[in-house]
C-alpha cells in the first residue's frame, strides 16, 4: 500500500503542500474498492495489478515533484516553491504518467489552489466519502478504487502535516511576500485554513483495464 507518511518528512510534505495534495498520512488502513456498480467485476489478480500500478505511479509523481519543490524551498522558501509549482506541477504530473503504459495521473481536492486541479463528478463522490470518514468516527480508506468497464480509477488520500501549514494553514500567519505571491498566481485560491492532520485531497491514477 502507498504510505505517504513513510516518505522522508520534508519530501512528503513539500510534495503535498505545494501541489495539491498536501502531505503524508499519519496512519493508513488496508486498500478498499468501491462497488463495481454493474460493470465487470475485477478478479483478485486485476485488483492486485491495479493497486500495485497505482502505488507505483503515485510514488513516481511524488518523487518527481518532490525533487523540484525541495530545491525551490531550499533556494527561496515557500514563496519560491509556490512560484515553481505554478510552472512545473502539471507538466511533471503528465511526465510521471508517461513512464507507465495505459496510465494517466492527476491531483485533486475539494479545495483546489489551481483551478486545473478542480474535481470532476467522480472525484467529488470519492472526496465526499473520504472527507465524511475523516470528520467522523470511521477511518479514511488507505486507497479507494472505482471500476468502469475499461478503466480503473485508483485514489490515494493525502493529509496535512506541519510543514504544509506554511502555505495551506491560517492565511493570517502568512508572510506578506507569500500572501502577495498567492494572490498573484492563484486569485481564486481555496486551499488555506487547514489544520495539522486534516484530509487534503487525493492523487488519482486512471489505469486501463486491458493492459
Amino acid at each position: 500500500m502507498l504510505n505517504l507518511h513513510k516518505l522522508p518528512g520534508t519530501a512528503a510534505c513539500v510534495v503535498g503542500a505545494m501541489l495539491l495534495a498536501a502531505c503524508g498520512a499519519e496512519d493508513s488502513v488496508p486498500a478498499g474498492d468501491l462497488p463495481p456498480s454493474g460493470v465487470g467485476a475485477p478478479s483478485a489478480a486485476e485488483r492486485a495489478r491495479v493497486t500495485g500500478l497505482g502505488e507505483q505511479a503515485a510514488s513516481a509523481l511524488m518523487a518527481s515533484l518532490g525533487a523540484q519543490l525541495m530545491a525551490a524551498m531550499e533556494a527561496g522558501g515557500p514563496v519560491e516553491a509556490v512560484a515553481v509549482c505554478r510552472n512545473v506541477a502539471l507538466p511533471l504530473t503528465d511526465g510521471a504518467a508517461s513512464g507507465f503504459e495505459g496510465v494517466s495521473l492527476r491531483r485533486t481536492t475539494s479545495k483546489p489552489r489551481n483551478p486545473a486541479n478542480a474535481p470532476d463528478e467522480r472525484d467529488l463522490a470519492v472526496l465526499a466519502t473520504m472527507e465524511a470518514a475523516a470528520t467522523g468516527d470511521d477511518e479514511v480508506p488507505g486507497v479507494m478504487i472505482e471500476w468502469d468497464d475499461t478503466v480503473a480509477h485508483f485514489y490515494a488520500p493525502v493529509f496535512v502535516q506541519q510543514v504544509c501549514l506554511n502555505c495551506h494553514g491560517d492565511p493570517g500567519g502568512f508572510s506578506e511576500p507569500l500572501a502577495e505571491k498567492l494572490r498573484e498566481l492563484y486569485p481564486d485560491d481555496q486551499a488555506t485554513g487547514y489544520a495539522l492532520g486534516d484530509f487534503r485531497g487525493v492523487i488519482r491514477v486512471d489505469i486501463d483495464r486491458q493492459p
